[in-house]
């Protein structure tokens, strides 16, 4: 019986999407696929079509938290990776991150580390990972699971590093999360904040098996410049800093994603 299943996030017509399935029907470890869509169309009953995986469709369309969580609801197995479309898994993803997972049976979620890739060019050390990075290190250690809430905090109080389409879901012991309506960009970040209030542990898988895909028209460049990130990340670093403080770091987070803005380094 599989343990896992990608939940793909697809959305109109991603030029990216068939990439996106092939690394996950090639992954060394099979997983259960689904493809979620709240904008049928012929463009994705087609390629679903072509890989023999499934298409169900949210009746609701109300954003990416309405998508995530109806996305999430889809699988029937213990773990679940809510698969963005635009990016490229490496083959061994669902091995490495399952191995880990297992670990513990108090496991919230795994992530892991990932490449960035800009037009035609992936990068494995950027501004914005190299901070990631250093911030994960802070938190963990050498270990790769953390369990304390101070950990978890230190982890997520100085900002998002956990690459949100990397993320391995315990659904097991998460039966009552779901993705906040009342935020547009910064949901994943909130999430986890959320999640690390719960007792269990987050592990990290330190390699890169994600290669995540930045372009101008996706919808995190499009929050970014239209101010509604720097609105979103600003109300997060509130939630667990005094305001002076939170003003300075949401101020100096916003510099280590302007290459967003515009699918630029």
């Amino acid at each position: 019986m599989r343990q896992h299943t990608f939940v793909v996030l697809a959305h109109k017509t991603s030029p990216y999407l068939d990439e996106c399935l092939k690394s996950l029907n090639e992954q060394s470890v099979p997983s259960s696929i689904i493809i979620a869509t709240s904008t049928p169309s012929p463009f994705i009953e087609q390629i679903a079509r072509f890989y023999g995986h499934p298409v169900r469709i949210n009746p609701e369309s109300r954003g990416i938290a309405s998508d995530w969580n109806f996305g999430l609801a889809q699988a029937n197995t213990p773990f679940v990776t809510l698969a963005h479309q635009d990016d490229l898994y490496d083959r061994s993803y669902t091995e490495k991150m399952l191995k880990v997972a297992s670990q513990r049976i108090d496991n919230l979620i795994t992530f892991s580390d990932y490449h960035e890739m800009f037009g035609n060019e992936v990068h494995s050390s950027t501004k914005n990972l190299r901070i990631k990075r250093a911030v994960i290190r802070g938190a963990f250690g050498r270990s790769r699971l953390i369990s304390s809430r101070l950990r978890k905090k230190m982890l997520l109080s100085f900002g998002n590093p956990i690459p949100c389409p990397s993320v391995m879901y315990n659904r097991e012991n998460l039966p009552n999360f779901s993705f906040s309506y009342t935020l547009s960009i910064s949901i994943d970040w909130d999430a986890w904040i959320n999640i690390a209030l719960l007792r269990g542990s987050i592990a990290c898988v330190k390699e890169p098996l994600l290669t995540h895909r930045i372009h101008a028209a996706s919808e995190t460049s499009r929050g970014i410049a239209d101010k509604r990130r720097a609105k979103e990340d600003f109300l997060l670093f509130r939630k667990m800093w005094p305001m002076p403080i939170a003003v300075v770091l949401s101020q100096l987070y916003a510099l280590s994603y302007k290459g967003n803005e515009s699918g630029k380094r």
